[in-house]
C-alpha cells in the first residue's frame, strides 16, 4: 500500500485483482443467480452452504464447516497473526416453499403481477439479501486468487447461518464465541443496499411473544367474559402510542397477531409477537419497560370491564440481538472511508442490524458495508437487484480488505 493513501491498492497483483471485477461482471451475476435459486430459509441453509463452499474452494481456499454450520474458508497470510474476516449470510427470510426462480430483463415477473422486468434488473425473493452479498464474497476471494495477491494477515471468508429473523445471528454468535472469531483483527460483513454506507453501530433488538388467556366461550351465550383478543387490541393500541425521541432512535413493531378459531367464539388465547430495536442497550431497556407497561395496562383494562379469575397474560422472550459500536475513529472505519472515497463514493456512517452486531458484542472491530449495485423491496417477493455499478463497490471492498490485512510490498 502507498504511504500517502493506505486505501489505494498498488502493485501489479493488486491492480490485476481490481481489474478482475470488470472482466468477470457477467459471471459474478450468474453466480448470484445460481445462489439465489437455492432456497435457504433460516435453519435450512445446507444446500446453499455446499454451493458456497464449492465456489470458495475454486479460489484456492481451504474450507470447513464449524459447529453451527457456517462455511469458513481460510487464505493464510505471510505473517499470520490476528486475521481479517469478510462475511455474508447464507439464509433468507423466505420459507422453503417460496419460489425463488430469478426473472431477467424482459421476462414477465410473477412477483409483480405479471409486469415485465425492467432493463438491467433481476427479480426474485432474496436476489439481493443476501445472494448479492454471497456473490461479492466469492468474487473477492476469486480476485485475490486469480491475481495471486498476498496479504500479511490471514484472511477468512465466512458464510454464516441464521442471520435473519428468528435465526438471531446464530452463526455469527457461534463464530465469535471461540477462535478464530474472537481473535480477529477486523470483521467486515456484506449486508447493506446503500453503496455509500458504513454501518459501524449495531442495532440491537429484543423480541417477545405475548399471550393473553381467558375462559373462552360462545360469542352470544357467554358475552361479557374476558376476551383475550380485546385485551391484546388494547395492549397493541398502547404500544402504538409509545413515544420515542427523534435524536436517539428506538423502534417497535407488532409483526404477528393471532386469536381464536371462529368468529362466533370468544377466544381462549390471543398472541402477538413484538420487536423492539435500538442501537443502545440503555435505550432498549427504556423501550422494553414501556412495552411491558403497555401490555399490563391493556390486560388490566379488559379485566376491569370483564373480571375473570381465569384471565392472565405472559410475556416470553423469543429473540435478542446485541447492540454495539465500532468507534468512528477506529482504524477499520477510517480504512472503509478511504476505500469508498477511492472509488468515488461519499461515505456515510450509520447503524444497521447484521452479523457485525455479534462481532461488536465480542469486542471485535466490525462494520457492515454494501454488496453493491442497486436493489430494493428487500424481504418481500418484489425484491430486485440491478448489477450496474457493482464493480465500484467490489473494488472498494477489495481495497478495504487489502488495507486492513496489508498487502506485502
Amino acid at each position: 500500500m502507498s504511504g500517502s493513501d493506505p486505501g489505494a491498492a498498488t502493485g501489479e497483483a493488486a491492480s490485476a485483482a481490481l481489474a478482475f471485477f470488470r472482466d468477470s461482471a457477467a459471471s459474478i451475476t450468474e453466480l448470484q443467480i445460481e445462489l439465489c435459486e437455492i432456497g435457504a430459509p433460516s435453519g435450512g441453509e445446507q444446500e446453499r452452504a455446499q454451493a458456497v463452499e464449492r465456489w470458495l474452494r475454486t479460489s484456492g481456499c481451504k474450507t470447513r464447516r464449524d459447529g453451527a454450520g457456517n462455511v469458513i474458508a481460510e487464505r493464510p497470510g505471510t505473517h499470520g497473526g490476528p486475521g481479517v474476516a469478510l462475511s455474508a449470510h447464507l439464509d433468507s427470510v423466505f420459507l422453503r416453499d417460496q419460489d425463488v426462480t430469478v426473472f431477467r430483463s424482459g421476462q414477465v415477473s410473477p412477483y409483480r403481477e405479471g409486469e415485465p422486468v425492467p432493463e438491467g434488473e433481476l427479480h426474485a425473493p432474496g436476489i439481493a439479501d443476501d445472494a448479492a452479498g454471497l456473490a461479492a464474497l466469492i468474487a473477492v476471494a476469486q480476485a485475490l486468487s486469480v491475481a495471486d495477491v498476498r496479504t500479511r494477515r490471514d484472511l477468512l471468508f465466512v458464510a454464516t447461518v441464521g442471520e435473519e429473523g428468528r435465526g438471531d445471528l446464530k452463526g455469527a454468535r457461534y463464530f465469535f464465541s471461540r477462535p478464530p472469531g474472537r481473535q480477529l483483527q477486523a470483521f467486515i460483513t456484506l449486508d447493506h443496499p446503500d453503496p455509500h454506507v458504513i454501518a459501524h453501530r449495531g442495532v440491537g433488538s429484543r423480541r417477545f411473544e405475548v399471550e393473553f388467556r381467558g375462559p373462552g366461550g360462545h360469542s352470544w351465550g357467554h358475552f361479557g367474559r374476558y376476551n383475550p383478543a380485546l385485551a391484546m387490541a388494547a395492549a397493541g393500541q398502547r404500544i402504538g402510542a409509545i413515544t420515542v425521541p427523534r435524536r436517539r432512535r428506538r423502534t417497535y413493531n407488532i409483526g404477528v397477531m393471532e386469536a381464536g378459531p371462529s368468529i362466533t367464539a370468544i377466544p381462549q388465547r390471543a398472541r402477538m409477537e413484538v420487536d423492539l430495536r435500538s442501537d443502545r442497550d440503555a435505550d432498549l431497556n427504556v423501550l422494553e419497560g414501556a412495552f411491558r407497561r403497555a401490555v399490563a395496562e391493556g390486560h388490566a383494562e379488559e379485566l376491569a370491564r370483564r373480571p375473570s379469575p381465569e384471565a392472565g397474560v405472559t410475556i416470553v422472550p423469543i429473540g435478542e440481538r446485541p447492540s454495539g459500536e465500532t468507534p468512528k475513529d477506529a482504524p477499520l472505519v477510517l480504512a472503509a472511508q478511504r476505500a469508498l472515497r477511492a472509488e468515488g463514493f461519499r461515505p456515510r456512517l450509520t447503524s444497521s442490524s447484521s452479523d457485525a452486531n455479534a462481532a461488536m458484542a465480542a469486542g471485535v472491530p466490525a462494520i457492515c458495508v454494501s454488496w453493491g449495485g442497486r436493489s430494493g423491496d428487500h424481504h418481500s417477493v418484489r425484491e430486485f437487484f440491478a448489477p450496474a455499478e457493482r464493480e465500484r463497490s467490489l473494488r472498494a471492498i477489495l481495497r478495504l480488505v487489502l488495507d486492513v490485512a496489508k498487502t506485502d510490498p
